[in-house]
């Protein structure tokens, strides 16, 4: 029987973090100073740690690009996915992806981050399905709101469930890999806890209850 797969995007099926990447991209082309860099590598490490509050830091940033030109913001993504994601995903990430795809198993791409680079992602891997936090627009600019809650933490449940139902199948059977600790909800109640390079905090729970760490 065909299964749920579901992936975690940074850090897992691709070898960065993507936000890192966007950020290097717009102090590039001088939209950010050095002070903003350091601010946000700042906030990206406490991240990687869960010692932030991910979905107000999230709806903040939102915020902070409203009225810009969504067209815009997809110009910069897809050159930062081009130069700077699509050479450092995963090659064991990949070949777990097609293992899966070729089993006939529904597949997604399950993350935190925004549509932009996410989608180019998953249209390079073939996978059907993406669950991220999504930005709303009207009339081709940022309105500062995000759509529903950011795909982070314990709402990655509902969106996973949400998925499962509509394809019929249960998250008891599902994979899920991923890199953080602050995906450990969704993690705890998937069948098929998949742990990959993870952080401390997250080894030490992969470790606890026996679940598979890979490192790809």
């Amino acid at each position: 029987m065909s299964q749920l797969a579901l992936f975690d995007m940074d850090d897992t099926l691709v070898r960065k973090n993507t936000a890192q990447a966007y950020f290097a991209e717009l102090y590039r082309s001088r939209q950010l100073g050095r002070r903003q860099v350091a601010q946000l590598t700042w906030i990206l490490a406490r991240y990687k740690l869960n010692v932030v509050d991910m979905a107000a830091l999230t709806r903040d940033a939102a915020r902070q690009i409203a009225g810009q030109q969504e067209a815009e913001m997809d110009e910069i993504c897809r050159r930062v996915y081009e130069r700077d994601v699509k050479p450092h995903i995963s090659r064991p990430g990949r070949q777990s992806l097609e293992a899966h795809q070729r089993s006939g198993d529904t597949c997604a791409i399950i993350t935190a981050s925004t549509q932009y680079i996410a989608r180019l992602l998953a249209a390079d891997l073939g996978i059907e399905h993406l669950l991220c936090t999504e930005l709303e627009v009207a009339d081709g600019r940022f309105t500062g709101q995000i759509i529903g809650a950011p795909c982070f933490g314990a709402a990655k449940v509902g969106r996973a469930n949400a998925l499962a139902n509509q394809s019929g199948m249960a998250l008891s059977t599902a994979f899920f890999y991923t890199d953080s600790h602050s995906d450990l909800p969704l993690l705890s109640l998937v069948g098929h806890p998949r742990v990959v390079r993870p952080d401390p905090r997250l080894r030490w729970q992969a470790w606890r209850r026996g679940w598979p760490i890979l490192l790809w």
